[in-house]
């Protein structure tokens, strides 16, 4: 019989997870907003591993009021980390960057990038930087790819923006737990319809928290061209490993 329903499937009943690369993940222990302890990150990751994770970039906070040695504290828990993690999982440091007033003097000191080249950048949940686009230009003339987490979350922007981010080179991560309604319902419509219409580049778990994340991902279904559009952007961030 026909139906005018879409047919969806449950995220974890797929294998798009299999083999995971992750481009932004906040288990480097104790320097920000996500896990807190060695024994923590270790738990989740050995978890994560479990769902078919299989690379890792870790990409904590930096914005204005982070400590100026940040790049040696990050490295320190990091060669930490590697020393005790799951073995079935690769890891590599990078950063997610807050585009505030801070922001040129950590560019200009170099910046914790993706394969050198990929910096993850955010901007406030509520209003952009007056300089957005300036901050990325520069970015952009640095020889670095800019790619903009979670657009979907960002309360101010509508369909032009998006298109005027991406006619200026960047490239859109899709939070994976958006799918799930973790972030509201805006947030979720946003990200179905960015899916949808395939302006994202790039997916990552954006995970702080183990049970926070198993919750939201078991809840994710999907349609069969979500899923597609879901596959396209797995295999894009095997290429900035």
């Amino acid at each position: 019989m026909f139906s005018f329903f879409t047919r969806k499937e449950s995220l974890l009943s797929t294998a798009l997870l299999d083999g995971m690369t992750d481009i932004h993940a906040h288990l480097l222990p104790g320097v920000d907003d996500g896990v807190v302890t060695m024994e923590e990150s270790i738990r989740t990751l050995t978890a994560l591993a479990r769902l078919g994770v299989r690379r890792m970039y870790l990409t904590s906070h930096v914005m204005d009021t982070t400590d100026t040695n940040y790049k040696a504290l990050y490295q320190e828990r990091f060669e930490e980390l590697l020393s005790q993690k799951p073995a079935d999982i690769e890891l590599r440091l990078a950063a997610e960057y807050m585009l505030d007033m801070g922001f040129p003097v950590w560019r200009q000191e170099g910046l914790l990038a993706m394969n050198g080249r990929h910096v993850l950048v955010e901007t406030s949940y509520m209003a952009p930087p007056p300089d957005l686009i300036t901050l990325l230009y520069d970015l952009v003339l640095d020889g670095y790819n800019p790619i903009i987490a979670h657009p979907e979350r960002y309360m101010y922007m509508v369909d032009s923006d998006y298109r005027d981010l991406k006619n200026k080179g960047c490239k859109l991560q899709l939070n994976l737990l958006s799918l799930s309604g973790h972030y509201g319902k805006r947030a979720e419509d946003m990200a179905r319809i960015l899916l949808k219409e395939g302006r994202y580049d790039h997916i990552g778990s954006d995970i702080h928290n183990w049970e926070r994340y198993q919750k939201g991902i078991e809840s994710i279904h999907i349609d069969k061209n979500e899923k597609k559009e879901l596959t396209r952007l797995l295999e894009n961030n095997h290429l900035v490993w």
